[in-house]
């Protein structure tokens, strides 16, 4: 066994740990206060079980240690102009937030997205109908969020 298996293990059982003390504490507090806490510290603990497994399999074997990556491919930009795109993108959802309203804005986001970088129209419209139900049934359904008026309903109405 090496140090770094070893150290590897130990970091995981750690973030693991925190993980699920945060879901533990959150799971005593009111739904709207704990929501965030109960949804991303599950996602983490998922991810956190799954990373152990791998650290016990690397524990046991005699070759060097598999990483479970989920990262994704780095942007290449072609000009010096490339982070300008991100800001561009930011912005542009922004802006789309006040003109049509944040429930319209994240699917659109979403679909513009996943069309300008080679999805096709099959995935940009499945991931965009998944961002809006799921922006609906959290925020309208469960929480009851009050959204502020967008400048196309103001023009509608």
């Amino acid at each position: 066994m090496s140090r770094l298996k070893i150290e590897n293990l130990l970091f995981t059982l750690f973030v693991a740990g925190v993980l699920a003390g945060a879901v533990q504490i959150a799971r005593e507090w009111s739904i709207r206060a704990s929501i965030i806490i109960l949804v991303l510290g599950g996602i983490g603990l998922l991810l956190a079980v799954a990373q152990l497994v791998l650290d016990f399999r690397n524990l046991s074997s005699t070759k060097s240690a598999v990483a479970l990556t989920m990262e994704a491919p780095a942007l290449e930009t072609s000009s010096r102009w490339g982070s300008c795109e991100v800001w561009v993108w930011i912005l542009g959802f922004y802006g789309a937030i006040h003109v049509v309203g944040f429930p319209l804005a994240v699917p659109l986001f979403v679909f513009s997205y996943t069309k300008v970088y080679g999805g096709g129209w099959i995935l940009a419209s499945a991931l965009a109908a998944m961002s809006w139900g799921f922006v609906y049934s959290l925020f309208d359904r469960l929480l009851h969020v009050p959204w502020p008026e967008s400048l196309f309903s103001v023009m509608i109405s």
